[in-house]
């Protein structure tokens, strides 16, 4: 399968099964927030199907992605999507955030899912995140966007940005045009202050 270099792979080139999925133009716009280089390397947490892990990694053989998800169905979903794209770039966990993630220093990290672990998440970083370094979380919801916009701002973080993202899709109805909304997205990201 041929890769793209610009990102924004279909999203019906996922294996889905029943597992929930960022759309294609959320995972744009994330990718565009996490200020990704080259040989960037990433974190995702809360990985579900994979697909952001898989459009971070797709971008450049040298961007190392580590994802962990603690479904055990849907880590075995995002094997499969990383065997389908082919990427040896992306390492797979399943397990939590964040007694399970390995001892080493990211300077991506992006939040799918938290757990309910945000200051867990963010003590974590502390020490794995590198000076500089960006996080960036999408969420459904208002209350963890207020979670996570008083814990960059507690932790310390700089160039606090909050978008709403609302996509809405044109779907064939009697030879016209209907358009169908998703759901309506947030998408928070900071940087780690530099000491």
């Amino acid at each position: 399968m041929n890769r793209k270099i610009v990102p924004g792979i279909d999203d019906g080139d996922f294996i889905r099964e029943n597992a929930p999925m960022t759309k294609k133009e959320v995972r744009v716009i994330t990718c565009s927030k996490l200020n990704l280089e080259k040989d960037s390397k990433v974190l995702d947490i809360g990985g579900g199907t994979g697909s952001t892990s898989i459009e971070f990694a797709s971008l450049s053989p040298e961007i190392q992605v580590t994802v962990i998800e603690r479904n055990f169905d849907s880590f075995e979903l995002i094997k499969k999507n990383i065997e389908k794209f082919g990427l040896e770039n992306i390492r797979p966990m399943c397990g939590r955030a964040c007694e399970d993630l390995p001892d080493e220093e990211f300077d991506r990290i992006f939040i799918g899912g938290s757990g309910g672990n945000m200051e867990e998440i963010f003590q974590w970083m502390g020490s794995h995140l590198s000076e500089g370094g960006t996080v960036v979380a999408n969420t459904l919801t208002i209350e963890n966007l207020y979670k996570m916009t008083s814990m960059l701002k507690e932790y310390n973080y700089e160039n606090i940005d909050v978008t709403q993202v609302n996509i809405s899709k044109g779907k064939n109805i009697a030879n016209l045009t209907m358009m169908i909304a998703n759901n309506p997205i947030f998408i928070i990201s900071g940087d780690k202050k530099t000491l």
